[in-house]
């Protein structure tokens, strides 16, 4: 889902390839997923991190790419299109560097010569990389120093043919070599899950360095085990701590198919992550039993009826910055359960609902996020998406800072009640930033970048989303922070803002169940580590006429943040319920803020 304007969402940067492949990328982790394009089923790919840069490249055009045809065949995902590779070309041999050849062999499984083979090189001590591929050797022309060299061979034409990837994690170049890369030495990859109703629906293999001045990740994803094989070819000898900050891995993504092929409504997804340090692996085999896995049962309630969700689950590990995933189709409402990676994996989720827009293509309207965590072998665990109240949440301290004198405000509209940071579609969407009375900044997008005048002033930050067209829930999200605010020191300020969030019982579509009185529980939440005051007054107003006319509600504490509204509510013809709260702390600073059609009314 790319960013949609206003929302403040956790955004999946989504790109369509030349191929036809669409590729999302979350930025804040640099998470990929790979969804081949129609009549490219079992088509693999390799995705490189490189740096701070990212890029996938498709098998059909792998085999094919050269140091010259870079941006033909490497996608590259940090700006979203097709972009030159970092090359060697830059200097080598011009007199600014020492440079010599490798000269790469290509041997087959059969043991004879063969041109259906790439070699990959990525520089550890500087961010370049040389492709050479289609022959039975490649020079590369290189400077001086360390390097990771990566060799597939297969028929890159073929989407069942065997895979062969040979990797040798260090290659300390420092005089013309020749080396043979031999896919005769290479073992079969494969895992055997023991749920015999599950298959496998997306495989990965990777090794990522971290012993030079540059970090370097390749792995290569496919949709099964079927024909992968690898091999570790030793690095250097002599060269001392050669392995460490080296971390291989292998990951897979299980779900149950339908008789028509599809997951929908899988009643169960398994995600492994199995880490390598120091070395890639020759081959590999694992069994896994569901009881070796941690259990989490996730509820997925519905915004709209009508709607189909998606959610991909997102791996990391110790010295894995992420792995690939899958965005399984899911009913709404639902049920399933995740078994996953124990121990030192942790584990995010993306969760999205989804319509069929005018011209026939699913699109995400909601996005949602969570923050990764670690899971416990033989545990159960619980987890609730997409339930209401929907509306703004601090999940962070970066929500609204001052920095001497520039601000940076974002804040995310359409969270669900369980902490799950969200954004969504809308209709319109603004933000504005007022100092002293006086209009400084405003952007219709999902934050905003503005330039105070210095010193101490009121500002007054005002954040406003409607989305009607969207979902008939949270058609109107507003919230209006009034603070104080000091020119500050070396340190960054955050913003003194405040949210107010509802938690009310709902069922599976997101209705509450009422009749004469409804009990809302709620929490007040001021942003981390700001210098908030302590709340000195709470009002919460409701509406059943979508804010035409507001009640007033009984607010009881009950300890630090937590409060019971107690809202009457008509015996009949009700069916949404709208909330606007107000909010002063013990130093001057407010919220003003709305959500209408907050909840679905049951009698």
């Amino acid at each position: 889902m790319s960013d949609p304007p206003g929302t403040g969402a956790p955004a999946v940067g989504e790109t369509l390839l030349p191929t036809g492949d669409t590729v999302r990328r979350l930025p804040e982790s640099g998470a990929v997923s790979v969804d081949p394009g129609e009549g490219r089923d079992g088509t693999r790919f390799t995705t490189v991190r490189l740096g701070d840069r990212s890029y996938v490249l498709p098998s059909d055009v792998h085999g094919s790419v050269s140091a010259a045809e870079g941006a033909a065949g490497a996608y590259e995902l940090t700006e979203g299109a097709p972009a030159p590779l970092p090359s060697a070309d830059r200097g080598c041999g011009e007199g600014r560097e020492a440079c010599h050849s490798l000269t790469v062999h290509h041997t087959g499984p059969d043991g004879e010569t063969t041109d259906e083979a790439a070699s990959m090189v990525f520089g550890l001590d500087e961010q370049l990389v040389e492709f050479g591929a289609d022959a039975a050797e490649v020079r590369f022309d290189l400077p001086e120093g360390r390097y990771m060299l990566v060799t597939d061979i297969t028929d890159f034409d073929d989407p069942d043919a065997d895979w062969h990837r040979l990797v040798r994690t260090l290659l300390v170049l420092d005089g013309d070599t020749e080396l043979r890369m031999d896919a005769t030495t290479t073992r079969p990859v494969g895992t055997v899950l023991g749920d015999p109703r599950a298959e496998a629906v997306l495989v990965e293999v990777g090794v990522g360095n971290r012993t030079g001045a540059v970090p370097v990740s390749v792995s290569l994803r496919g949709d099964d085990f079927s024909g992968l094989y690898t091999a570790g070819v030793e690095p250097d000898e002599g060269t001392q701590g050669g392995t460490e900050g080296l971390t291989s891995f292998v990951a897979s993504t299980w779900a149950h198919p339908n008789t028509d092929g599809s997951y929908l409504g899988s009643p169960s997804t398994y995600h492994l992550l199995d880490t390598i340090e120091g070395s890639f692996p020759t081959g590999y085999d694992r069994t896994v039993e569901p009881e070796d896995l941690a259990s989490v049962t996730a509820e997925h309630l519905s915004q709209t009826p009508g709607n189909g969700a998606t959610k991909a689950i997102f791996g990391t590990a110790p010295g894995v910055d992420h792995t690939a995933t899958l965005f399984l189709p899911h009913a709404l409402p639902s049920s399933t359960t995740h078994l996953l990676e124990p121990g030192d994996a942790e584990w995010s989720s993306a969760f999205g609902e989804n319509r069929e827009n005018e011209a026939g293509r699913v699109e995400d309207v909601t996005a949602l996020g969570s923050v990764a965590r670690s899971y416990e072998a033989g545990h159960q665990y619980e987890e609730r998406w997409n339930a209401a109240v929907v509306g703004p949440m601090f999940l962070w301290s970066e929500h609204a800072v001052r920095t001497g004198n520039e601000l940076w405000f974002g804040m995310p509209m359409y969270s669900d009640q369980d902490m799950h940071q969200g954004g969504s579609r809308t209709d319109s969407a603004s933000i504005r930033l007022y100092q002293d009375g006086g209009l400084v900044a405003e952007s219709e997008t999902g934050h905003l970048s503005a330039e105070l005048l210095p010193g101490t002033s009121e500002l007054r930050l005002e954040s406003r989303t409607s989305r009607p067209s969207v979902s008939d829930l949270s058609t109107r999200v507003e919230a209006a922070w009034t603070v104080a605010s000091t020119e500050p020191g070396a340190e960054p300020q955050r913003l003194p803002l405040w949210v107010v969030r509802y938690q009310p019982e709902v069922d599976e579509w997101n209705s509450a169940h009422a009749r004469g009185v409804l009990r809302l529980p709620l929490s007040v939440d001021s942003q981390p580590g700001s210098a908030a005051g302590t709340v000195e007054e709470l009002t919460i107003e409701s509406s059943t006429d979508d804010g035409r006319t507001w009640e007033p509600a009984r607010v009881v504490p009950h300890g630090t943040g937590a409060y019971t509204a107690i809202i009457r509510l008509p015996r009949h013809g009700a069916e949404y319920l709208s909330l606007r709260a107000g909010l002063t702390d013990s130093d001057g600073n407010s919220l003003e803020q709305t959500i209408e059609r907050a909840l679905r009314l049951a009698g």
